[in-house]
């Protein structure tokens, strides 16, 4: 849970700034941000992926957007 509360607060940080990332750019900003290898930043991404945290972009699937995690927990998270 813990994690998931981390991945959704830098999900929202990064696409604060942004509203759509290439999956590399994803995982560049993942490892600077957290200070972890590409390897956990892949893993961390397939997480969020699968927890809806983010989602690929409809109009552009080499990207990714926040997905609709973000929009049933509209609160910011401790």
């Amino acid at each position: 849970k813990r994690k998931e509360r981390e991945l959704v607060n830098v999900a929202r940080d990064i696409f604060g700034r942004q509203t759509r990332i290439t999956y590399i750019d994803l995982c560049e900003q993942l490892q600077q941000v957290l200070d972890i290898k590409e390897r956990t930043a892949k893993s961390y991404i397939r997480f969020m992926r699968e927890r809806d945290i983010i989602t690929k972009d409809t109009a552009n699937q080499s990207c990714f957007v926040i997905g609709s995690y973000n929009l049933r927990w509209n609160t910011s998270c401790p």
